[in-house]
């Protein structure tokens, strides 16, 4: 009797461990079912800068504009696999450069979800590189709730180059990094073509 309350204990004790959430520092999820462990890569980016004179579905400014070619040249080196924005006008424009090197269509997704993070998400992306354009208070929300902590505040409304890298290797460990870019340099032909485009 008494070896099979023991048994019955060790069995109980490593099913609540299962049951538990990953430590501090890794995913909530584990690897798809069939799939290799690989590497995954999250690219976080507010839309640039948008026209302040609208409420409704501001379009991006002529900075804007210029921001977005911006992150068009900086991401043609990343590899990229999958593009996600929001529906409105200003993230689609920012992703417009992004996704017109790679020939690939965005996906949209619901900043208004209660769950930013979903099982569902992780499993569509796992081994992808991805770039998820979205908003002020919804990009840094997206971000801690892979991290689950309160690590980064809600951008503020002049900062538009924050950019939030997230990987998560073979094992589920994740990394954080926050690299900022206020400040860009554009090759000359591309800014003068959206300048041109604009004094038209």
């Amino acid at each position: 009797m008494k070896r099979m309350l023991i048994l019955t204990c060790l069995v109980f004790a490593m099913a609540c461990q299962s049951d538990k959430e990953a430590p501090k520092g890794y995913i909530n999820f584990e690897t798809p079912e069939g799939v290799q462990p690989k590497v995954t890569n999250y690219y976080f980016i507010r839309h640039a800068e948008k026209d302040l004179t609208t409420k409704d579905d501001p379009q991006l400014t002529m900075k804007g504009v210029e921001r977005a070619s911006y992150w068009g040249e900086f991401f043609k080196d990343k590899a990229l696999d999958q593009f996600y924005t929001t529906k409105y006008m200003r993230n689609f424009q920012t992703i417009i450069p992004i996704v017109h090197y790679y020939k690939k269509n965005p996906t949209n997704f619901n900043e208004n979800r209660d769950s930013l993070f979903s099982k569902e998400f992780w499993q569509n992306t796992y081994g992808k590189n991805a770039v998820i354009v979205s908003h002020s208070n919804t990009t840094p929300a997206f971000c801690n709730e892979i991290l689950r902590e309160e690590k980064y505040a809600e951008i503020s409304e002049e900062q538009y180059g924050n950019l939030y890298h997230i990987q998560i290797d073979e094992r589920g460990k994740i990394k954080d990094t926050l690299l900022f870019f206020e400040e860009f340099e554009l090759p000359e032909n591309i800014r003068n073509q959206i300048r041109e485009g604009f004094t038209e």
